[in-house]
């Protein structure tokens, strides 16, 4: 009979343990929503630059975290509804009564880029200005007055494909390409396929013309947002968010 009585209690034991389980799981799991933009967010491979930051700093914080991939307008209002922990990128905003904005995740880099074999140094905008240009379909209404005076011209072009953007480049079909640096080398880096050498790095000149612009993580929840800023400065002083960027471009575009 007390060997009975002790077995029941041992499973009353271990029911109460596997039922605390997957509730501590869940307790440290977060929502991520984000949109597809490689190779900021990549739905295909559930990564991305800025999501692989975000996912990794909150992983050594104690979360695990799920994706979800909306429109970033949705992403925001999902945040602030709590339907969802955590949303990027986002762009500086002052910090509301349901979103609490994070320190830099990563500073988008707005470049110009040319063959070296031009020989040609690019010091201001208003030196493009005779130049065949392709940029990505909006850049006009990004970039200042100045650039979208440039957009009025005959010889520039915007393309909804950013991917093609590195290959025009080297093909000569253009005289500049303006993109954010990392789309523009992450897709240059691609099209390298198994032969990604330095070589192909040295050919292109990059001049940073226009202002970057940083991109943040939104919270709902002020505490986990201070967590997050205090473990993101550990995380870029070791540069671990470099090893991530190199992840997707390649040594040769940082």
């Amino acid at each position: 009979m007390k060997q009975i009585k002790n077995a029941h209690c041992l499973l009353i034991f271990i029911w109460v343990l596997v039922l605390s389980l997957p509730l501590n799981s869940h307790a440290n799991r977060l929502i991520l929503a984000t949109d597809d933009g490689p190779p900021h967010m990549i739905k295909e491979n559930n990564g991305g630059i800025d999501i692989d930051i975000v996912k990794q700093v909150l992983a050594e914080v104690g979360h695990n975290t799920d994706i979800i991939y909306v429109p970033l307008t949705r992403a925001k209002l999902m945040v602030s509804e709590k339907k969802a922990d955590v949303f990027v990128p986002t762009f500086l905003q002052p910090n509301s009564t349901n979103i609490y904005y994070s320190d830099p995740v990563l500073n988008y880099k707005p470049t110009v880029f040319s063959l070296k074999n031009k020989n040609i140094i690019y010091k201001e905008i208003s030196d493009l200005e005779n130049l065949s240009i392709v940029t990505f379909q909006g850049a006009s209404g990004y970039f200042g007055e100045e650039f979208a005076q440039l957009s009025k011209k005959a010889n520039y072009q915007e393309l909804h494909d950013m991917s093609k953007l590195p290959e025009l480049l080297l093909k000569e079909r253009y005289d500049v390409v303006v993109l954010d640096f990392y789309i523009f080398y992450y897709f240059f880096w691609k099209q390298q396929g198994n032969n990604k050498t330095q070589y192909a790095y040295k050919e292109i000149s990059s001049f940073p013309l226009i202002p970057e612009v940083s991109a943040y993580a939104g919270f709902n929840d002020k505490a986990l947002r201070d967590k997050f800023n205090l473990q993101l400065s550990i995380f870029k002083q070791a540069k671990r968010d470099q090893q991530i960027i190199e992840n997707y471009i390649g040594k040769g575009g940082t």
